[in-house]
């Protein structure tokens, strides 16, 4: 996939295009720079010499994506990006026993594990690039939500690119409300890709709300939180 830089001043042409064998080292050098607070998950090494499970993932069950400047005499990718499915689909304790509700969040919310722009390449677009490219990929998949951790700093840049960041993110469910919490060193940010998700404030909630990630996952423009429940 071809994609133009869309930073506003020194914008680098680049193109987007999965992440191939002979980038591996670099790819994961580069994804060493990150400053997510998620960290790759384990086994990346592994992962991305593994085929596809599923689209949008290009390598194992993820989405492997680099950057190169067009018409470089260097070869070596300047930007990468490492998205999956988020590990609180499978290790909250909303989640842990319920396969089900697993499988359905996994094809559902895809989480930026990692986004790396070389550091003589910054302020170029190339982050912002990848991360577009990262999310419409998912979103021509089925994928309603994108999620990622990042340091408190980082949020202005976030925003910009649609971006909700908070220490606390409430998920309703049905019969219950899955919350995300991050440490103060770490935010965590949350995108809509579907137009059924919002990410909406509701008076006496911790952060920000997230309704509609699956059909149902609604709450009435009435709910409130109080003393931590949410009341709907």
């Amino acid at each position: 996939m071809t994609s133009p830089a869309l930073s506003k001043t020194r914008a680098a042409r680049i193109d987007v295009a999965p992440l191939e064998r002979a980038d591996h080292a670099d790819y994961l050098a580069l994804l060493a720079l990150t400053t997510s607070g998620e960290g790759l998950p384990p086994g990346a090494e592994q992962i991305i010499t593994l085929p596809p499970f599923r689209r949008p993932f290009t390598h194992g069950p993820a989405l492997c994506l680099t950057a190169r400047l067009r018409r470089s005499s260097n070869p070596r990718p300047v930007g990468a990006v490492f998205a999956s499915f988020p590990d609180w689909a499978h290790e909250h304790p909303l989640t842990r026993d319920n396969p089900a509700l697993s499988e359905l969040i996994s094809r559902t919310v895809i989480l930026i594990y990692g986004l790396a722009v070389t550091p003589h390449r910054r302020r170029q677009g190339i982050a912002r690039t990848l991360l577009t490219a990262a999310e419409e990929k998912a979103r021509s998949t089925g994928y309603r939500m994108a999620t990622l951790i990042h340091k408190p700093e980082l949020a202005p840049f976030y925003k910009r690119l649609g971006y909700t960041s908070a220490h606390h993110v409430t998920i309703p469910m049905p019969h219950a409300a899955l919350g995300l919490n991050q440490p103060p060193a770490y935010m965590t940010a949350v995108k809509a890709l579907h137009p059924g998700v919002q990410v909406r404030t509701v008076p006496g909630a911790p952060g920000p709300v997230v309704t509609g990630l699956l059909p149902g996952w609604d709450i009435p423009a009435t709910a409130r939180f109080e003393e931590g429940e949410l009341i709907a």
